[in-house]
């Protein structure tokens, strides 16, 4: 039994090691990314990761090896558990057969016992109420209460089709599609229900992407106004007054910011900036499509309209039909800045504009030439390609990881703006937005939590000395400290997320952190190294100051850029400080 058992599970391993050195060669060929199969073999985490993050890919290769794989390993541990359950019954069974006959004539001395009593001190009864009924009585009916057929809560206000002029507004949100959409709803019912808010409904405006949600608080009717019509439209909201918190999912404008100053205040401020969570702005294209990366070049090329078939860049002979969010959007903004302005181009006239995500996702996945771009959580049936900043970086996918640190080409931040002068209760609803609690709403509708992560890292030929080295050693920290430009001062996430670190450090105590400061390639090298070690000094400063224990802080200047030095934007995710665990 035992060689048989081991028999299978040497064949089993045999196939498993075939199968990660095919995923091993896919991933080199295909993605130009590096795995080890045997690696995969021993080290479960390490297989795991690795079967996360190209799952992740939607690679129809990928995905039928990775499911043999697990099916692979699900079998092994069942037969495991019959070898042992098959032994245990073995081991059993001899005591069984020996007790049965024991147990059996113990039974039939027991009854005969019984038998005796019952003929010598029993008597007969003539009382009619100790008598058998020789017919059931009937059952009556047992109150139940059903999930369907129970009345649902009802407000103190009618319930109609549009929100009701009697509930008095709390606060108003005006701006993103991509917050707005699922990610403000879920964080407004949440933090309605720490307030122990009741009767909670949601009521359709005029159209689609307005609504409100009607709530009773304290005995008083109250309704949170929502219009997502894009993130142009937070701060127009904002300035008019017609919004309390403006929702963006791009940063405001210094236009925006110098015009609205006196009768707001300073939104680019870390008090009226709240970064909400990350968004990977995905590049997709149909599953059937084998492109599988682009650089930012290309993508301007294929959008502007300078390249109009898929066989121009390798790919079939096929038209290419482009989708593109409406100019309301935050996305189309986002995507305008980080890709088509880069290059000083602009959207081809032959692209299809659409205001809702979910709809352009949809499309794509209908058409083998589609091109759009999408938020993260919005890829759905499609494709997402690598993409890289051009020579000298390499295509990056967007995983939660590389959106994290913000590595990836084209992930952006999700902002709530909220003036100087904001209520009590729109600050609080900030507050609620960014804390950890918050925070894991963000993670559950798919969009990129702030919460730290930690993520296993690998040595690099193209690495420093000191990077390889604590690669061996340690892992990353799923964020960076970045900085403003030419100094080294925190930006807003930065400042925020030195607290999430704070209270990171605090629930792993006895873990020492390493700080690797990078620089952009601005300026003569031994100066840029000498500021990326001044800005890892800066943050060890502040965790010293809190009791964070930092081992040691290093400064690789120009080294291992994740995006291009020939724009403020690439300059700008250049100059970071990531952190290590060990």
């Amino acid at each position: 039994m035992d060689n048989q058992n081991n028999a299978h599970v040497s064949e089993h391993e045999v196939e498993l090691l075939s199968l990660f050195k095919s995923l091993q060669q896919l991933s080199h060929n295909q993605f130009e990314i590096t795995i080890s199969s045997e690696k995969m073999l021993v080290d479960d985490e390490y297989r795991n990761l690795v079967f996360t993050e190209l799952y992740e890919l939607n690679h129809p290769e990928f995905t039928v090896i990775i499911d043999r794989c697990r099916a692979l390993y699900n079998q092994i541990n069942a037969e495991a558990v019959m070898h042992s359950s098959a032994q245990e019954v073995m081991a059993k069974q001899s005591s069984v057969d020996n007790k049965s006959i024991l147990m059996m004539a113990s039974g039939v001395i027991l009854l005969l016992l019984m038998m005796v009593f019952y003929f010598f001190f029993s008597e007969p009864s003539t009382s009619t109420e100790n008598m058998v009924p020789t017919t059931s009585p009937t059952l009556q009916p047992v109150a139940t209460t059903s999930a369907q057929t129970a009345p649902a809560s009802q407000l103190s206000l009618p319930v109609v089709a549009e929100p009701s002029a009697q509930a008095k507004t709390a606060f108003t949100l005006h701006g993103s599609n991509t917050i707005g959409e699922k990610l403000a709803p879920a964080l407004i019912e949440a933090y309605l229900t720490t307030l122990g808010a009741k009767n909670l409904v949601w009521k359709q405006g005029d159209n689609a992407v307005e609504r409100a949600v009607e709530y009773t608080l304290n005995g008083e009717a109250l309704k949170i106004n929502l219009q997502a019509h894009g993130s142009t439209t937070a701060f127009k909201g904002l300035a008019g007054g017609m919004a309390d918190i403006g929702m963006a999912s791009r940063r405001v404008k210094s236009t925006e910011v110098e015009s609205m100053k006196v009768t707001l205040g300073d939104l680019s401020k870390v008090g009226n900036e709240h970064i909400i969570g990350l968004d990977g702005l995905a590049v997709i294209v149909n599953q059937n499509n084998p492109i599988s990366k682009l650089s930012t070049d290309t993508l301007a090329k294929i959008f502007s309209g300078s390249i109009t078939n898929w066989s121009q860049i390798g790919g079939p002979d096929l038209a290419i039909n482009l989708f593109a969010r409406d100019l309301k959007s935050g996305t189309w903004d986002t995507f305008k800045n980080l890709v088509l302005k880069k290059f000083n181009l602009s959207l081809a006239d032959t692209a299809t504009r659409l205001e809702s995500s979910t709809e352009l996702s949809t499309l794509v996945s209908q058409d083998e030439g589609a091109i759009g771009f999408i938020g993260l959580n919005y890829i759905q049936y499609n494709k997402a390609l690598a993409i890289s900043e051009g020579a000298g970086t390499s295509a990056i996918f967007p995983t939660r990881f590389t959106i994290g640190t913000e590595d990836y080409a084209l992930a952006r931040r999700l902002y709530l703006y909220t003036p100087t002068a904001a209520s009590n209760q729109v600050k609080e609803f900030a507050q609620f937005a960014i804390s950890t609690q918050g925070q894991a709403i963000v993670e559950q509708t798919g969009l990129i939590s702030q919460n730290i992560k930690v993520e296993s890292v690998y040595p690099m030929e193209e690495a420093p000395a000191a990077y390889n080295r604590y690669a061996d050693l340690g892992k990353r920290l799923s964020l960076n400290f970045r900085f403003n430009y030419g100094d080294q001062d925190l930006d807003n996430k930065g400042k925020r997320d030195l607290e999430r670190l704070i209270e990171f450090m605090e629930q792993n105590q006895g873990r020492r952190l390493v700080l690797m400061g990078y620089s952009d390639s601005i300026g003569a090298k031994i100066k840029n190294t000498q500021l990326s070690l001044n800005r890892a000094k800066a943050v060890e400063k502040e965790l010293q100051a809190r009791g964070i224990p930092v081992m040691a802080v290093e400064g690789l200047g120009e080294a291992l850029p994740v995006a291009n030095n020939d724009n403020e934007q690439g300059r700008e995710r250049n100059r970071r400080v990531e952190v290590w665990l060990l």
